[in-house]
């Protein structure tokens, strides 16, 4: 039975824009799939994302894919606390 690994990412107030980037980049990589997380927030406004963050899943131990690490970092470095 294979092992599923699974991380969830969020970036506090991050444009939909950039998630949908962020998860465009990551898709590129083998063996990975992302999903969107919505907002559960009941109260729309536009400074707040409308995402809650992205899902990231896959078979293979995240520290044998250095594109998905190199990926989360940079973005990290642009968007991360």
């Amino acid at each position: 039975m294979n092992q599923i690994y699974q991380k969830e990412i969020s970036y506090p107030d991050l444009p939909l824009a950039i998630y949908t980037e962020i998860a465009a980049h990551l898709e590129q990589v083998d063996g990975l799939t992302v999903e969107l997380i919505p907002e559960d927030r009941l109260d729309f406004a536009y400074h707040h994302s409308q995402l809650k963050g992205l899902k990231i899943q896959t078979q293979s131990d995240p520290q044998e894919l250095p594109l998905l690490q190199s990926i989360l970092d940079y973005y990290n470095g642009l968007y991360g606390s």
